[in-house]
């Protein structure tokens, strides 16, 4: 009897989220009439094969039946070939990738009750990357470091349950993937369809606080006038992709993690304001290792000690606007992009972080849907780093990339970038690569 009055305080604020879920879900089936909407419209499968979206197409007209039930699958392989033509702490190339695979389920589709939806994710990693390669804190591709930072595993990295309590409100309860939060129009994308540097991805202030995938819950809310929409989510601090994570949640601290992403028409042009922040009452050790972070693996040395401290913070901003759209396709334009975040420096290797750039779609003639984009980054390293890592610096550097268009399901990006690394004694490093998208 001890043992479970000890689980269920253990697991309070999950225990919460849960009961909360199961009594409003009865509420809502009964009081929502009508379709709704669903979070995931039913994709057009069809197609020729140089004109659907997919590969695989539609499964002679089973894809499509699937979707209008509720259930709607999808998988891509992205590989990327890169160089470390110069520089960097080693002039190498490698070969790597992902696949990914993902499954919605709407349960009003499904014959269940309105509001409801799940969402499954599962990623494979294959080969190797450059990110050891550059000398660089963090990593030149983002795709390395999931599920696990250079590790061909498979894992179910993401089960989300949402539950819609009216078209404004929402909440949410599983485990959760956090990569998709800092959105920006255009630099984010997980690292497979715009950037590849990390950098460019998500603001790396927030790698102490938030873990990737972890238990957890939260709710959000829509701005009326299609304003935007704000959110926050309590997470388990210790979260892994490998890890269910029941025996052992919540047990060592607890994430809380805010955004609000704002609407904007600037010039009477589209745009973003996004403003987030987090807080954990985990423990660390300035020196606590991230598999997305790479400072340890650049210092060879023996065991350091250091005072742990209760708890840790990040701040971050972002923000895209355009400055160009094309009448006909106000998809087709140009614009601005930045990030600037700042960390708690007693428990977070990267103190300070800020980058901008431009980027866009369709810019060349006849190519409508090819995206391109260019950024600069800076990184700077906490000033409370021990010895032996004062011989790592701040870093900064460039990317660009253009993603062509094949087809609408096989894209290929040339990348070139030009990094600055943290190691001192390591020159700039050039990297060149290509990256290759199609979606199954």
């Amino acid at each position: 009897m001890l043992r479970i009055v000890k689980n269920i305080k253990r697991y309070k604020s999950f225990i919460v989220l849960c009961i909360s879920v199961l009594l409003f879900c009865p509420c809502v089936a009964l009081a929502e009439e009508g379709e709704g909407e669903s979070l995931w419209p039913v994709p057009d499968y069809t197609g020729k094969l140089w004109t659907r979206p997919a590969l695989t197409g539609d499964w002679g007209g089973l894809r499509t039946k699937m979707a209008e039930k509720g259930i709607t699958l999808s998988v891509d392989n992205t590989t990327t070939y890169q160089s470390v033509l110069d520089g960097g702490r080693d002039e190498d190339d490698e070969f790597g990738g992902s696949l990914d695979y993902e499954i919605h389920l709407d349960f009003q589709k499904m014959g269940l009750w309105p509001g409801a939806f799940v969402r499954l994710f599962a990623e494979t990693q294959y080969g190797d990357f450059v990110n050891s390669d550059t000398g660089a804190a963090l990593a030149t591709n983002t795709d390395g470091l999931f599920p696990l930072a250079d590790e061909d595993k498979t894992t179910l990295t993401s089960v989300i349950f949402y539950q819609f309590l009216s078209e404004w409100f929402g909440i949410f309860l599983g485990k959760i993937d956090t990569l998709d939060g800092d959105t920006n129009e255009f630099a984010g994308a997980r690292g497979k369809d715009q950037f590849l540097n990390m950098n460019f991805v998500f603001n790396p202030v927030t790698l102490r606080t938030s873990p990737y995938s972890a238990l957890g819950g939260g709710f959000l809310v829509v701005l009326p006038k299609d304003r935007g929409l704000f959110s926050v989510a309590v997470l388990d601090a210790n979260g892994q992709p490998d890890v269910v994570g029941f025996d052992d949640a919540f047990d060592d601290g607890t994430v809380f993690s805010g955004e609000l992403r704002l609407n904007t028409k600037l010039f009477g042009l589209p745009g973003h304001q996004l403003f987030g922040a987090t807080w954990s009452s985990k423990d660390f050790t300035l020196l606590d290792q991230d598999v997305r972070l790479l400072l340890l693996e650049l210092i060879t040395t023996g065991e350091i000690t250091l005072d742990k401290k209760d708890e840790s913070w990040s701040f971050y901003y972002n923000f895209d606007q355009y400055l160009y759209t094309e009448k006909a396709d106000p998809e087709q334009g140009v614009g601005l992009f930045g990030r600037f975040g700042m960390a708690d420096a007693e428990t977070s290797p990267i103190e300070t972080f800020y980058s901008i750039g431009i980027g866009g779609k369709g810019i060349i003639p006849g190519r409508d849907r090819d995206t391109f984009g260019i950024g600069y980054f800076y990184v700077g390293l906490s000033d409370d780093l021990p010895n032996p890592f004062n011989i790592l610096d701040d870093s900064q550097g460039w990317e660009l990339f253009y993603n062509i268009e094949v087809t609408p399901w096989l894209h290929i990006t040339p990348d070139f970038q030009i990094i600055d690394p943290s190691l001192e004694r390591v020159d700039t490093a050039y990297i060149a690569g290509v990256r290759v998208k199609i979606d199954l």
